[in-house]
């Protein structure tokens, strides 16, 4: 698998992995709060400050998707990472983020690079901290999602 910027014509394959409320606040925070759909997201793609990328297989399937968001010239922001449901647990997700972060530190001279994930989500959590990211704030009941309010933990990934 190698890192592509993402193509236009894969987003419904995208957005078919988002399939509630729930998914859409995990993948995307409150960034698509009015509704997301092909046209909606099209639109976020079209954003100066947003690099989106992805891994495709064989026959061009998607199998992973993230982005950095780069509000200035020396740091980004991982964003809206996501894994084909068909294929979570596999490791594909460390091997994309490290791609992507190496990307960003190169291609666009980052020094460095946050994230949000919410705190009960063990896994993305495991997967960042064997990445590098450190925990650096933890804002108890952020969010709230569905009816419930979820923790927040902030990470952070200098350049080696």
């Amino acid at each position: 698998m190698k890192l592509v910027v993402f193509p236009n014509n894969k987003i419904h394959d995208l957005l078919s992995w988002i399939r509630n409320e729930d998914d859409r606040q995990f993948w995307s925070g409150n960034t698509f709060q009015e509704g997301l759909n092909s046209d909606i997201f099209s639109t976020h793609l079209q954003r100066e400050d947003v690099y989106s990328h992805c891994f495709l297989g064989d026959k061009q399937s998607l199998i992973a998707y993230g982005e950095i968001v780069v509000p200035d010239d020396k740091k980004g922001v991982l964003c809206r990472v996501i894994i084909n449901p068909d294929l979570r647990k596999k490791g594909i997700g460390r091997n994309f983020i490290s791609e992507l972060c190496n990307w960003a530190f190169k291609k666009k001279s980052l020094y460095k690079i946050t994230l949000n994930t919410f705190g009960h989500n063990l896994p993305a959590r495991k997967c960042y901290q064997s990445l590098g990211f450190k925990e650096v704030a933890f804002k108890k009941k952020f969010r709230r999602v569905e009816n419930r309010w979820r923790d927040l933990v902030i990470m952070e990934k200098f350049k080696v």
